[in-house]
């Protein structure tokens, strides 16, 4: 149990869950693997983005939990790691097509307009904001390679708002659960996404995807229900590593 304490604290399950997601979308798409640069990138720029989180936070207030407070505790050997992971991530962008470049250079620009409206404390006039724009970056982070490769679709388009309503769902229960009130918003968002999912089944979103994102849902929805605390946040991220299954039957 505790390593797998250890492997959230440094956000890795969160990179699994990335990576996971994006190959599999890469493999329903294509009909292919994606390269192992998209994939690496990816791990790199979640792991980067959570890590620096983690650290504006504890910059910002006080430790408040077990994480923030591993974070403090390890800053500078994480510090050091972060910045080994950011010289491979550029040596690995100088290989990469210019679509690809100018697409992970557009959300790294969002990244930092997230930050610095965090830092000037932009999103605490509206509840769940911040959570909106980490969907989004998040949901867009996965689909770029896909993007880059086959370029926009459809269904590339609905499989986007599925991805995004999913990681909504994640942010704004533990946000909830740990910071109190808003729960008819996560309530309403519980029920708009199988309808959401129902929808998007008729309009072309690809079955595997679609029961990966009803797993994951189901799982969400269990923790609203029967287990609303904020220690369920190990297990409702490894739920987003579930299209593992896809790819193993896949191999």
């Amino acid at each position: 149990m505790r390593f797998f304490k250890i492997l959230h604290f440094l956000s890795l399950d969160v990179v699994l869950g990335a990576v996971s997601m994006h190959l599999m979308v890469f493999y329903v798409v294509l009909g292919c693997w994606s390269p192992w640069e998209f994939s690496a990138l990816l791990a790199a720029a979640v792991f980067l983005v959570y890590g620096i989180d983690r650290q504006i936070d504890n910059l910002t207030n006080a430790p408040k939990d077990e994480l923030h407070a591993f974070h403090a505790k390890f800053r500078t050997p994480l510090s050091l790691g972060m910045g080994l992971v950011l010289l491979f991530s550029g040596f690995v962008l100088c290989t990469m097509e210019r679509l690809l470049i100018g697409l992970g250079l557009g959300l790294l620009l969002a990244v930092l307009f997230y930050w610095i409206a965090w830092v000037k404390n932009v999103f605490d006039s509206i509840w769940g904001i911040k959570e909106v724009g980490t969907a989004l970056i998040y949901s867009l982070g996965i689909l770029i390679p896909t993007l880059a490769t086959d370029g926009f679709s459809i269904p590339l388009g609905i499989i986007e708002l599925s991805l995004f309503l999913i990681a909504l769902l994640n942010l704004w229960l533990f946000t909830s659960i740990e910071m109190g009130g808003m729960r008819q918003r996560v309530l309403g968002l519980l029920c708009l996404l199988p309808c959401w999912l129902f929808c998007a089944s008729l309009l072309g979103l690809p079955i595997s995807i679609l029961v990966i994102m009803g797993f994951i849902w189901g799982i969400h929805a269990g923790i609203y229900y029967f287990r609303p605390w904020i220690s369920m946040r190990l297990w409702a991220e490894w739920a987003f590593a579930s299209p593992l299954i896809y790819l193993l039957c896949n191999l």
